[in-house]
């Protein structure tokens, strides 16, 4: 099974490229932080990493641990859909706390630990609406938005899918499965 990123190659190792990606990522327009062209968004206005997609010991746990996601800094922050999709599912997991899942066809998008949910099941949702307020609920250390990527059923690198999704100059999905 092939991972192609919108024909421009196979992409074959992940961990290789987490290397490349900045702690920090800024978006120019704070009110919908998007990328002209492509119909893609930002989670949150400002991207601080606080914990990475990878192994980890558990900050609650104290075990190691793969986290499946980011975790982003954010203080009662608005939350934005990063693709158009349909919300498949929200709800308040004993982990996750208040939390979001989009479907945008081939990937699903979590957005977990939210002090508000904007949106309901079966809701056709776009890139940049706001979708929850981040917060601290569930198993978390303090506030901050727990973001991750599903494509197919495997979770990967969300800042890699958004780095590699913004540098496409299509509107199709930026990944599809061979």
């Amino acid at each position: 099974m092939n991972w192609n990123a919108g024909g421009k190659g196979v992409i074959n190792c992940i961990t290789f490229l987490l290397l490349l990606l900045p702690v920090e990522i800024i978006a120019q327009d704070i009110h919908r932080p998007s990328v002209p062209g492509v119909n893609i968004s930002l989670p949150l206005a400002h991207l601080i990493v606080t914990s990475s997609f990878g192994w980890r010991i558990h900050p609650i746990l104290g075990k190691p641990d793969f986290h499946r996601a980011v975790d982003l800094a954010a203080s009662n922050d608005p939350v934005y859909s990063i693709m158009d999709g349909i919300v498949c599912e929200t709800g308040k997991h004993r982990i996750l706390g208040n939390y979001v899942r989009i479907d945008h066809g081939n990937i699903q998008s979590l957005y977990g630990h939210l002090s508000q949910v904007l949106v309901q099941a079966v809701q056709t949702v776009l890139a940049g609406q706001p979708i929850g307020i981040t917060g601290s609920t569930g198993r978390a250390t303090g506030e901050h938005l727990h973001f991750s990527i599903v494509f197919g059923d495997k979770y990967i690198h969300p800042l890699l899918f958004l780095k590699g999704a913004m540098e496409q100059q299509v509107s199709s999905p930026p990944f599809t499965k061979n």
